[in-house]
C-alpha cells in the first residue's frame, strides 16, 4: 500500500507516516517515520514531542482496516498505558508497530510501539474510533 494521503485524512506538516513497511489486514502493520527537523515543531529543542509519537501509532492503526473503511478515517479516541523510553531526534528513522487487541462498539484497543535501531521508544494501548 503505497497511497498513504488515499487512506489517511491527515495532510503536511501532521501526517506522520511515510511508508508503510508491512501489513497484514487486521492483524498488524508496520510503517516508517524518517524525523527531519520540520517534525520538532519546539523552537530551540528539537526533540519530537511524546503526543507526536502516539498520533503516529494512530496514523498507524488507521491501515489495519483500511480496505474495509472505503475512504473513511479512525480516529484516536484514548490512550493507556503509554511510556516513553527515550527523546527522538531529527535523522531518526522510526518503526512504528500495531496490533489490535480487541474491538467494541465503534471501538478497537491496539497495541505499538516506536523503535529506532531496535530500542523500544515508546509503546502504549490506544483506543481508536471506527467509523
Amino acid at each position: 500500500m503505497t497511497d498513504i494521503p488515499g487512506h489517511l485524512p491527515h495532510r503536511h506538516p501532521f501526517l506522520l507516516v511515510d511508508r508503510i513497511l508491512a501489513r497484514e489486514p487486521g492483524v498488524r502493520v508496520v510503517a516508517e517515520k524518517l524525523v527531519t527537523a520540520g517534525a520538532t515543531p519546539l523552537p530551540g529543542r528539537p526533540v519530537v514531542p511524546d503526543t507526536l509519537l502516539l498520533e503516529m501509532l494512530a496514523q498507524t492503526a488507521g491501515f489495519l482496516e483500511a480496505d474495509t473503511l472505503h475512504g473513511r478515517a479512525m480516529f484516536l479516541a484514548g490512550i493507556q498505558d503509554a511510556r516513553f523510553e527515550a527523546p527522538v531526534l531529527p535523522g531518526d528513522r522510526l518503526r512504528l508497530e500495531v496490533a489490535p487487541e480487541g474491538a467494541f462498539g465503534g471501538l478497537m484497543k491496539v497495541r505499538g510501539t516506536v523503535t529506532c535501531e531496535g530500542r523500544e521508544i515508546c509503546g502504549a494501548s490506544l483506543m481508536v474510533k471506527r467509523p
